[in-house]
């Protein structure tokens, strides 16, 4: 750390506005445009605030690792509380440690039949030939693998339905119109975002409560009321209540997104689609069992463009613990800085033709080849705890409708940052089913 190292540079901009009307009207090509023009590590000056950005992998990679000066940003806490995504130090440690068994890869293969399961009978709903408005079904499938593998417990349709809504407000609090704009000021999103917190919140609390059928013995929702009973754990009630709500959001979010997303990719491209339903013919007699969804190695290098146009989660969030240095650059005390996957993700000087969706691109070099120039899921000891789990979802449910149908998307895709990658309209699908 010293003191001497410049500031980072600033994007041109308005007078006492800064950076704000550029972000605010295009937030994902104001960040590409700055990385190219202004460097890899930048300044934005908004409303209220001065928000650093990195988006360079080697910076990433400093600020990944170096958890004692990038903390948690507090807007994480806010929607949270002490969840398990929004904590750090010794409190992470202590949650990743009691939950991260529910995660391991083999745990989450045992659960394959059942994530196909829940996907044969959402898609068995639907017609010979219909139009879906896929955003929301892969939403409703992600949120009911949720609850039946990791969770342990049943809930109808209609409810599914409502939480997703209600978890999907918590967005509104990362709007960028909303978010430039100083904590104290009101606004309609910020105020949706209150309610839709409090509203998950009290359901989060119902699904702890006595009165409730109780979870299935090996869920994590069992495990999270064993360690809240126990006056040794070192958790409490508010701090278990804090990772149901936070599971009920990042647990199904960003794979329903990233569902959502491969669809329409496979359904805007004819020889992808084709080379799909080849893979899965040739390696699937029935319905997808666990060893199959292993075999399927083209609808996982899809899956891993997906994540790489498609990243649903645009930005990494951190907050400084103190002056800092990075990339030669002095970083102040309690500055938010943003991690860019977005523009990672997109730079040409680490991808060829990066705005093309080409699966073929995968072929050569994986996920680890390509360090931190690919940070779906984050990286480093944080790295997200579901990550195995969402993939075989993905896989799962991908799988199990391509077997099924034939995929047409309808419309361009078109998206915009939240908290998560979010799409600026709904997503429509045509899907009819494969001549016999």
């Amino acid at each position: 750390m010293s003191g001497t190292n410049p500031h980072p540079p600033t994007p041109s901009g308005l007078p006492v506005l800064g950076n704000t009307a550029g972000f605010v009207r295009d937030p994902f090509g104001f960040v590409r445009e700055s990385v190219k023009t202004t460097g890899d590590a930048f300044r934005m000056r908004l409303l209220g605030k001065d928000v650093y950005v990195l988006g360079h992998p080697d910076l990433v990679e400093s600020a990944l690792l170096d958890r004692d000066s990038f903390a948690k940003l507090d807007d994480f806490t806010l929607a949270f509380g002490d969840a398990l995504l929004a904590v750090h130090g010794d409190q992470w440690r202590r949650q990743r440690h009691a939950m991260e068994e529910f995660f391991s890869p083999t745990r989450i293969a045992d659960h394959a039949d059942a994530m196909t399961a829940i996907a044969e009978s959402r898609i068995d709903r639907w017609g010979a030939t219909e139009t879906v408005r896929v955003d929301e079904e892969m939403r409703a499938i992600a949120l009911e693998n949720l609850f039946e593998v990791v969770l342990g417990h049943s809930l109808p349709d209609e409810e599914l339905t409502e939480l997703a809504e209600v978890a999907n407000t918590l967005n509104l609090w990362f709007k960028p119109s909303s978010w430039v704009l100083p904590e104290w000021m009101p606004t309609p999103a910020r105020r949706k975002f209150r309610r839709g917190s409090a509203e998950l919140r009290a359901r989060s609390q119902e699904l702890l409560s006595d009165g409730r059928k109780a979870p299935t013995e090996d869920s994590l929702l069992a495990r999270l009321a064993a360690l809240r009973d126990d006056p040794d754990s070192g958790f409490d009630e508010s701090e278990i209540l804090d990772q149901v709500v936070g599971m009920v959001f990042a647990g199904h979010e960003t794979t329903a997104l990233s569902m959502t997303y491969a669809l329409h990719q496979i359904g805007s491209h004819p020889k992808v689609a084709e080379r799909v339903y080849t893979e899965l013919d040739d390696v699937i007699d029935g319905s997808p069992s666990v060893s199959d969804l292993q075999d399927l190695e083209y609808l996982d290098r899809v899956l891993n463009e997906t994540f790489r146009l498609y990243p649903p989660v645009h930005a990494i969030p951190r907050v400084t613990t103190e002056q800092t240095t990075v990339g030669g650059y002095t970083i102040p005390a309690d500055a938010p800085v943003l991690l860019s996957v977005w523009s990672l993700h997109r730079d040409p000087r680490f991808w060829d033709d990066p705005l093309e969706f080409d699966p073929s691109r995968w072929e050569d070099a994986g996920p680890r080849e390509r360090g931190y120039t690919f940070v779906p899921f984050g990286a480093g000891p944080r790295i997200c705890i579901g990550r195995h789990f969402a993939r075989l979802e993905a896989k799962a449910t991908l799988a199990t409708v391509g077997r099924k149908y034939r995929i047409e998307a309808l419309g361009d895709l078109a998206v915009s940052p939240k908290m998560t990658t979010q799409p600026t309209e709904p997503v429509c699908i045509r899907f009819s089913r494969h001549p016999d």
